[in-house]
Formats: C-alpha cells, sequence, structure tokens
C-alpha cells in the first residue's frame, strides 16, 4: 500500500494550525483574533490530530495483520506487543512534556494534563480492544463514549478541585476542560479507525471499476452524507459560541464535537477526492506539508520554543507577517533535517525503532 498523500497533508495542516493557534495565543495582544481563527479551523487541531492518528493506526495495524497471514514468524502476539509497547513510549513522552510544562510554571499538577500527546496515547492503548470488532460496533461504541461523556462531566464538573474521591476522577478524566479530555477525544480516534479500515480495504482492491465503484459508495457518500448531517445538526447549537471567548472552553460541548467531527469527515474526504483524481503527485513526497507530518511529534515539542520569541507584543496586523516567515523557516529547516537525517530527526520514527529494539529483548 503506497502512502496515502491525503494523511500527510491533513496531518500537515493539523501541525501547522496547532503552531499558528499557539502563536496567535502567544504573541498577540488582541485575545478575540485567537477566538476568531479556533471557531473557523479547529477542526484541524487536536481533534483532527486524534482523528488522523487513528486512521494511520488502523491502516499500520491491518497491515500488520495481513503479515501475520504470510510471515509464520510473524504472529498476533507480536503485533499486540508492538503496539501496546508504541502506546507506552508515546504516553511516557507525553508525560514528560507535561513535566516539563509543570516545571516551567511551577505546578504539580500540570504533570497529568490532557495535552496533544498524552490523550493520543492513551486513545492508541483504549483502542486495542476495539481494533478486532467490525466498523459498527466501533461506530455506536464512539457514540456511546460521547453520551457517557456528558453525563460523567455534568456529575463530576461540581468537584473540580476538590481533593476527595470525585475530584481525583475529575482531574483524571478532565484534567483540563480547555485541553482535550480523552472521553470527548477518544471518539474521534475511533471514528479514525473506522476511515482507516475502510480506505485499507479500498487499497486492496485491484480492478479499476470496482474500485471507482467501493470509492463513491464506501468513501465518498457516507463520509459526505454524515459529515454533512453532523454539521448541520449541530451549527445552530454551537453557533452563540462561535468568535467568542466561549469557544476556547467548550472542548467537551457535544455540540462542538459532532460539528468538528463532520467537518474532520469532509475535510478529509475532499484530499481523499483531489488524491484520487491524481491532483497530489503521490510519487513526491519532499512537500512543504509532508515534513510538517512527518516531523509532527517532534514538532509538537520544538515549536514551544516560539513561546519566548514575541509573547503578547504584537497586533493583529503585524503578527501575520512573523508567522508567515516563521512557518516558512520551520518549513526550510525540516526540509534540511530530512535530507540530512530523514528519520534519526523524527520521534515517531524512532519510538518505532525503539519499539522493536524492546521487542527484540523480549523473544531473547
Amino acid at each position: 500500500m503506497k502512502r496515502l498523500k491525503s494523511i500527510d497533508i491533513f496531518r500537515g495542516l493539523g501541525m501547522v494550525y496547532i503552531m499558528v493557534g499557539h502563536m496567535i495565543d502567544w504573541w498577540a495582544i488582541e485575545d478575540w483574533l485567537f477566538y476568531i481563527f479556533v471557531s473557523l479551523f479547529s477542526a484541524l487541531g487536536a481533534a483532527g490530530f486524534v482523528f488522523i492518528s487513528g486512521v494511520s493506526t488502523m491502516i499500520s495495524y491491518k497491515k500488520r495483520i495481513d503479515r501475520v497471514k504470510t510471515d509464520v514468524n510473524y504472529g498476533y502476539k507480536t503485533v499486540k506487543k508492538e503496539y501496546i509497547i508504541r502506546g507506552f513510549l508515546i504516553m511516557g513522552l507525553g508525560l514528560i512534556y507535561n513535566c516539563v510544562v509543570a516545571i516551567e510554571f511551577l505546578d504539580p499538577l500540570l504533570i497529568w494534563k490532557w495535552f496533544i500527546i498524552l490523550t493520543m496515547a492513551v486513545s492508541i492503548l483504549l483502542a486495542w480492544p476495539l481494533l478486532r470488532t467490525s466498523k459498527t460496533i466501533r461506530i455506536i461504541f464512539a457514540a456511546i463514549i460521547w453520551i457517557v461523556n456528558q453525563v460523567v462531566l455534568a456529575f463530576l464538573v461540581k468537584f473540580e478541585g476538590e481533593f476527595d474521591f470525585f475530584g481525583i476522577i475529575f482531574y483524571i478524566l478532565y484534567n483540563s476542560l480547555d485541553q482535550n479530555p480523552i472521553l470527548a477525544f477518544f471518539t474521534f480516534f475511533i471514528i479514525g479507525t473506522v476511515i482507516g479500515d475502510i480506505i485499507y480495504d479500498y487499497s486492496n482492491i485491484e480492478i479499476e471499476a470496482e474500485r471507482k465503484k467501493f470509492f463513491k459508495m464506501k468513501i465518498i457518500t457516507p463520509l459526505l452524507v454524515c459529515g454533512v448531517i453532523l454539521i448541520a445538526i449541530s451549527f445552530c447549537f454551537l453557533l452563540p459560541n462561535l468568535f467568542t471567548e466561549k469557544i476556547l472552553t467548550i472542548n467537551t460541548n457535544i455540540w462542538w464535537l459532532i460539528y468538528t467531527l463532520g467537518l474532520d469527515l469532509i475535510i478529509f474526504l475532499i484530499f481523499l477526492i483531489l488524491e484520487d483524481k491524481n491532483i497530489f503527485d503521490t510519487n513526491k513526497d519532499y512537500k512543504f506539508l509532508f515534513y510538517f507530518s512527518y516531523y509532527s511529534l517532534t514538532l509538537f515539542l520544538l515549536q514551544n520554543v516560539n513561546y519566548f520569541l514575541f509573547l503578547g507584543l504584537l497586533n493583529r496586523f503585524n503578527i501575520w507577517f512573523f508567522i508567515i516567515i516563521t512557518i516558512i523557516i520551520y518549513g526550510f529547516f525540516l526540509r534540511l533535517m530530512y535530507k540530512r537525517f530523514e528519520g534519526k530527526f523524527s520521534l515517531k520514527v524512532q519510538i518505532g525503532k525503539l519499539t522493536l529494539s524492546i521487542m527484540r529483548r523480549f523473544n531473547n
């Protein structure tokens, strides 16, 4: 299966969104500029990142399961061990990042906070039992998770900041609500695995006529219909929060979650259609957004140095000059790293290598 440019472009745009959103939040004097930016493009942020991680995780899982069928030395237990080890390694990286933030702001409670790396890692680990289930079961489970989230949050929110049993449960599940709490964001990952499952099936069809029929009936139609319906039923409820400071505190709002999932489906579908029509040259990986995708995990950590550059010094006009220049500089820097070091500078690649190294020790 060839590398899907659609996944790279979606993840790359998501990384650019996260970087730009952070720069606006850190550098701009006017808070309302950040509200507008988040209202327009938040589907490409943490939710989109978790969603596309689900897509790529499922494709990787299906590849390994196919290998089990042909390689007598590679069994299902090996697939499971690799998957779990990788999940815990990413979780460890997320906790290290949280510790650095906790030290920086002298707040030990930040050690367990749902920044994107931790959310993605826990989503990977929780998803393992579901990967072998049907797409229908996963979709139903994803919907139930959102319902459970609303009930649990409504009960626990009054215990926020309390040092008792329910306060600790709130801390574990929701610290903090302006980030990416697991019960709200796990659904994006699960739906991503469903889309990844469909795409993998599509990639294995060799007869062109069947491929076109499958693409139309199993990809275009369901993603378009579901995306439009989700956006339509949630937009009116979400509208009062758009373009205001409330947009920063609705990461667990059911209407925002539904609206964002709908946008993710539509955006990803557009990229898939463009790629299917050969508008993307899938033989050339050396595209600008590819580097932001390939080094996404590395870049999420690296871009935190931007915090110290123009903290609270720019206005709504001059900030865009510095943002564009910064993104271009990062693009050229990542391109240079790819040409000189390729995977050596990628945390994702290094985590993969470390996973294999640990597996060898287990086998010995």
